[in-house]
């Protein structure tokens, strides 16, 4: 994954010789020239030779001293590579303007009175350290943006390998379910378990070719939903009341796939009961942009004396997993008992 701060390549050269080119520009042509004096062959031996010392120290320090000093730890070493340079190139100074008289030449031409060579200038000095300070902050730059991109690969590649296993693990769970249901079925009516078998085939088509992406559509995940809940009604008795609101006008949005299932699912496994009248109300409804969900079941404490609660079912656990891994800060999850003593739960999806 490219961070967004992270440029390509070849624009990077560019950029880098374009700025060289001005700074050279700058150095030995437009400052020189303003002047408006012949000036001596060595003084552009000398300003030619200060940039070729400045691009090699940038390019070094980057690439070869700050990472095998600043990034190791070693801060004293750098510390000490610094002196060094300021140092060394201070006598390169000393010396060119002592061999070539350079500074007396330059005092002919500019009419200024002519002293020995100095033992220290200043603009070496000054030049040297903004180019040490600017290369250093450019490596230290381009070392947070490489760490960050390898975080933010890492985060991405993590949220995806979570997410496979908990959409591996939520497909077998419905499975097991539905299978279970069309099996009770057959003792009750063949007719009906063979339009219930075609209804979970045309599910699993769903599972197989809408489910591989990241997103399906609102439209395909509610024609799935239906489909599950006409499945539920075949097997179930007229002790159990289903009451199903899904707005008409909805808008064909992105969203992830079998994000509402788990919820409707946990209702029918743990709001019936055979022998007493359960109810489970589904209303499903869009304002602009934010899908609302609601589901309402009845609680019959005898359902949810095993592992699996009404809470924390294995395809609800993982449901809330995923809104958190793929909807942050774009949902709002309820669930619990209403004043009415029935288990709601409310979802609303910002799908934008």
């Amino acid at each position: 994954m490219q961070n967004s701060l992270s440029f390509n390549p070849y624009l990077n050269f560019l950029l880098h010789l374009l700025g060289w080119s001005l700074l050279g520009f700058m150095i030995l042509l437009y400052i020189p020239l303003s002047w408006d004096v012949k000036l001596p062959y060595e003084f552009w031996a000398w300003q030619t030779l200060n940039l070729f010392v400045m691009v090699a120290l940038f390019y070094g320090n980057a690439k070869i001293i700050v990472p095998q000093t600043i990034f190791k730890g070693k801060f004293s070493l750098f510390v000490g590579w610094i002196i060094a340079v300021l140092v060394l190139t201070q006598l390169l100074s000393y010396v060119y303007h002592s061999y070539t008289g350079l500074h007396a030449k330059m005092a002919t031409v500019l009419y200024f009175k002519a002293k020995k060579a100095t033992n220290f200038n200043q603009f070496v000095f000054t030049a040297m350290l903004l180019v040490l300070a600017l290369s250093t902050s450019w490596a230290m730059l381009q070392h947070w943006q490489r760490t960050a991109n390898y975080r933010q690969q890492l985060e991405h590649d993590k949220t995806m390998t979570e997410l496979a296993l908990l959409k591996t693990q939520i497909n077998p769970h419905f499975f097991f379910n539905s299978l279970n249901s069309i099996y009770a079925l057959t003792y009750l009516n063949v007719e009906d378990s063979r339009q219930a078998l075609h209804t979970l085939s045309r599910m699993m088509r769903y599972l197989l070719y809408s489910t591989e992406d990241e997103n399906t559509t609102l439209f395909k995940e509610v024609n799935f939903l239906k489909d599950y809940i006409a499945l539920m009604r075949l097997r179930s008795t007229d002790k159990l009341k289903i009451n199903t609101f899904i707005h008409e006008n909805l808008q064909d949005m992105p969203i992830a796939p079998m994000l509402l299932l788990p919820f409707v699912e946990n209702a029918f496994k743990h709001g019936v009961n055979a022998t007493q009248t359960s109810s489970i109300d589904i209303q499903l409804y869009q304002r602009n942009e934010k899908l609302h969900f609601e589901v309402v079941n009845s609680i019959f404490v005898e359902n949810n004396n095993n592992s699996e609660t009404a809470e924390g079912g294995i395809g609800l656990t993982n449901t809330r997993r995923r809104l958190q891994l793929l909807y942050p800060n774009r949902h709002e999850l309820a669930a619990g008992t209403n004043h009415a003593g029935k288990y709601e739960v409310s979802l609303q999806l910002d799908l934008v």
